[in-house]
C-alpha cells in the first residue's frame, strides 16, 4: 500500500523487532498453561459475557511514538462503533473469499446479529447441492468458522437486505430438503447460547434458499388471535408471508410448541418466539433478539421430526426458540448516570 517496507526497530526487552512508527508497542510474554478468570464484560453480542479462564499477558514494557493516538472503539448492543469496522472488514476481505470460493457472488454478515450469528451468501449453483458445499467450505474458512447461521441465496438476491433474503426463503425454502443442523461445532467464545467455552461447543444452521424451479408466492392466512393457540402471546409480526415473529410473555418454549403444531399455521415456513424486551417492529432489535438468543442444536423444533436410519428428517413448520433463557447473561444496559454525563459533555469531546 505504501510502496515501501515497514520500518522496524529493536524491541526494548525482547529479542525481536517491532514497527518503528507504531502508536504503541506492548512487550511481554504469555506464560504457557497460565489462566485467569476474565469477565463478565459487555461485548458486541449485546449481552454481558460469562466469566471464563483465559491466557494472560505479562507486560514488560510499553513504548510509543511521539504524540501517539490511542485507537479505541465502543462495543455493545448493536448498533455501536464496531458496526462500521465490521462492515469495512467485510468489504476488504470479500475478494479474498472469492479466491478460495469462486462460486461466490456476494456475502454479508449482519451487524444487527453480532456479525458471527448471521451470514447471508449468494452464489452460483453449477451442480446439484453445490450451495451446501459452499456453506460447508465457508464454515471451514478462518473466522467464518464461527458463523452460527448461514443462509444461501441466488446471485440476483441482495444479501444485505433481510427483506429480500426472507423473500428468497419464501420462494425456495423447503424444510424437508433445505435444512442442515450441525451440533457440537466451534462457536465464538462470546456465544452464550451453545456452550462456547465448554468441550461440547454449539450448533450451526444452514438454510438453502437457492432456486430450483417454479415456486409459489400465494398469500398465507393467519388466524386473528394467536393467543387462542398459545396463551402468553403479546404481539406478532409476519415478515414477507414467511417468518412469523411472536412476542411471548411467559413459557416461550411451550408457546412455540403449540404454534408449530397448530393446523392453522401449517402454511407458515418459520415461527420465532422472542422475549418482551425485543421491539419486533424495529428491524435491528428484531434481528438482534432472534439471532443472538438461540442455539440451532438446542432451540429449533419442527412440526414433525424423526430419524431415518442415522439421518434426521424434518417436515412442517420450523420453530425457533429465541427467548431469553434463564441461563443467559443479561442484556447490556448503560448506566443512566453515564448517559447523562456523556450527553452533557458532547460539546467538549473531540474539540
Amino acid at each position: 500500500l505504501r510502496n515501501a517496507r515497514t520500518p522496524m526497530t529493536k524491541a526494548k526487552t525482547l529479542n525481536m523487532h517491532v514497527p518503528s512508527h507504531a502508536e504503541f508497542v506492548l512487550e511481554g510474554v504469555v506464560p504457557p498453561n497460565v489462566r485467569r478468570v476474565e469477565g463478565p464484560f459487555g461485548d458486541h453480542f449485546g449481552h454481558y459475557s460469562e466469566e471464563a479462564e483465559f491466557p494472560i499477558f505479562q507486560v514488560k514494557a510499553i513504548t510509543r511514538r511521539r504524540n501517539p493516538i490511542y485507537p479505541a472503539t465502543v462495543v455493545g448492543k448493536p448498533p455501536q462503533e464496531d458496526k462500521f469496522i465490521g462492515d469495512a472488514t467485510q468489504e476488504v476481505l470479500k475478494p479474498l473469499s472469492k479466491l478460495v470460493h469462486p462460486e461466490l457472488t456476494d456475502l454479508w454478515a449482519y451487524f444487527e446479529a453480532g456479525f458471527h450469528n448471521l451470514l447471508v451468501v449468494s452464489a452460483e449453483t453449477r451442480y446439484e447441492r453445490e450451495p451446501l458445499k459452499t456453506a460447508l467450505g465457508l464454515l471451514g474458512t478462518g473466522q467464518l468458522a464461527l458463523t452460527k447461521v448461514i443462509v444461501l441465496v441466488d446471485p440476483d438476491v441482495n444479501v444485505r437486505s433481510f427483506t429480500r433474503v426472507v423473500q428468497a426463503i419464501r420462494r425456495n425454502f423447503d424444510v424437508q430438503r433445505d435444512v442442515q443442523i450441525i451440533a457440537r461445532a466451534p462457536v465464538d467464545t462470546l456465544d452464550f447460547t451453545g456452550g462456547a467455552t465448554t468441550p461440547t461447543g454449539g450448533g450451526k444452521l444452514i438454510i438453502d434458499a437457492t432456486g430450483r424451479g417454479p415456486s409459489s408466492d400465494t398469500a398465507v392466512p393467519l388466524p386473528g388471535d394467536l393467543s387462542a393457540i398459545a396463551p402468553g402471546v403479546m404481539r406478532s409480526r409476519f415478515i414477507e408471508q414467511t417468518l412469523l415473529v411472536v412476542q411471548v410473555e411467559n413459557e416461550p418454549r411451550r408457546a412455540l410448541e403449540a404454534l408449530v403444531a397448530s393446523p392453522l399455521l401449517s402454511r407458515v415456513k418459520m415461527i420465532a418466539v422472542v422475549s418482551p424486551d425485543i421491539d419486533i417492529d424495529d428491524d435491528t432489535s428484531l434481528l438482534w433478539g432472534i439471532f443472538t438468543r438461540f442455539d440451532p442444536a438446542q432451540d429449533l423444533i419442527f412440526t414433525n421430526a424423526e430419524l431415518r436410519g442415522p439421518v434426521p428428517a424434518y417436515s412442517g413448520v420450523m420453530g425457533i426458540d429465541a427467548s431469553l433463557k434463564s441461563s443467559y447473561p443479561r442484556p447490556l444496559e448503560m448506566d443512566p448516570d453515564v448517559i447523562r454525563k456523556v450527553d452533557r459533555r458532547w460539546g467538549e469531546y473531540f474539540s
